[in-house]
């Protein structure tokens, strides 16, 4: 039986409304992968149907805010982004374990964070959001800064990059930075839910 963890911030909107808001929040992304030059109609194809899924599991999460639902329409989300950085990877650097295997593995490893390692997932966080470092704080201005233009850099590239040349650099930008949004989003997503999952006993510590 699905159980709701808390009130949706968005439950008095009517269900156009949120099904507008996913599908302009989630559509694009499964558009991208396929858009990075050579265009790839299936790229395309297979990247709508990760969107429909990830809008669906959305209208899931608005609906019941159940926690599991809240969970995999983000993580989609997360899938679709990533799918952008592995078409980027393999246009590059051609279909090889050497890129596959180090991003599948620090994704992975972003999502079980917070069960594996509680307190380093505080340090973690607290570097993400208010960094007490130099580091943290210069990787936070650059996602603040590139972190939103992922999407609209993705895009561009796929339409004009090979008109003015240097698409292989653009692509590989675009391969780093959007493994790095898919990694950075799947750990904050993760450090915000696992306290509230069905079954905790104790609550993983705050920063």
């Amino acid at each position: 039986m699905l159980t709701k963890s808390r009130r949706n911030p968005a439950s008095n909107w009517p269900w156009w409304k949120a099904l507008l808001g996913s599908a302009i929040g989630f559509g694009v992304w499964g558009v991208l992968p396929g858009l990075l030059p050579p265009i790839s109609t299936l790229a395309i194809r297979l990247g709508l149907l990760g969107s429909f899924a990830t809008i669906f599991a959305s209208m899931w999460a608005w609906r019941t805010y159940n926690w599991w639902a809240r969970l995999v329409a983000p993580a989609l989300w997360t899938i679709l982004i990533l799918a952008i950085a592995a078409r980027g990877w393999m246009l590059v650097m051609g279909i090889s374990w050497i890129w596959l295997v180090p991003m599948l593995s620090a994704y992975l490893l972003a999502w079980t964070m917070p069960a594996l390692n509680a307190r380093l997932s505080v340090v973690l966080w607290r570097e993400q959001t208010t960094p007490r470092t130099r580091a943290g704080r210069a990787l936070l201005v650059l996602a603040l800064a590139f972190g939103p233009s992922a999407g609209v850099i993705g895009a561009s590239v796929g339409m004009f990059g090979s008109r003015f040349g240097e698409t292989e650099s653009a692509i590989l930008a675009i391969a780093a930075l959007s493994s790095a949004v898919a990694i950075g989003f799947a750990f904050a997503i993760s450090f915000q839910l696992w306290p509230e999952r069905p079954w905790a006993k104790d609550p993983t510590p705050k920063p």
